[in-house]
């Protein structure tokens, strides 16, 4: 099969290898030796290399306690080790949702250590009769200046009234 390349139309990067590889049956047996040489080397580097000994050592991370059950989804979501217990962001998002919202309770532990990942407990009277998306916009509505500085995500919420609070 030959190809033409007219002069008003430049020729395509695929059909200049199609031109080249069919007009040669010797460089399409290069290119795979090429290929089969530079996977073999690379198959063997890999192997004595430690980041492959890295993974096939992987295990899942314990659950720290957690009561959560059933899969990736229950270690992957479950908080980290705590931080430490006074940081000022911590505090400082404690003692705003606590004045606005006027809560009974508010616990807000640092997931990740280094103050971006938080996680949030709330019990407020102004949760009554509201549903867990507007109770959780009325605590990102506190906490949105941290939000937009400091804290990355909050990866856990949770908003009760003293009733459920209560009931638990």
């Amino acid at each position: 099969m030959l190809l033409m390349r007219s002069a008003a139309a430049p020729c395509s990067f695929t059909s200049m290898l199609l031109r080249r590889f069919t007009t040669s049956s010797s460089a399409s047996y290069a290119i795979r030796r090429q290929a089969t040489l530079a996977l073999s080397s690379l198959s063997s580097s890999s192997s004595s290399s430690s980041s492959s000994a890295r993974f096939t050592t992987w295990s899942p991370p314990p659950l720290s306690g957690s009561t959560r059950t059933g899969g990736f989804s229950a270690w992957a979501s479950a908080p980290g080790p705590e931080g430490p217990t006074g940081s000022t962001i911590t505090l400082s998002m404690e003692t705003k949702i606590k004045e606005q919202l006027e809560a009974d309770t508010v616990t807000v532990v640092d997931a990740s250590g280094d103050g971006r990942h938080v996680c949030i407990d709330v019990v407020s009277k102004a949760f009554e009769g509201k549903s867990a998306v507007n109770r959780q916009r009325m605590v990102y509505k506190v906490i949105w200046e941290e939000l937009q500085s400091t804290v990355h995500a909050v990866d856990q919420m949770t908003t009760k009234t003293p009733g459920e609070a209560a009931g638990n």
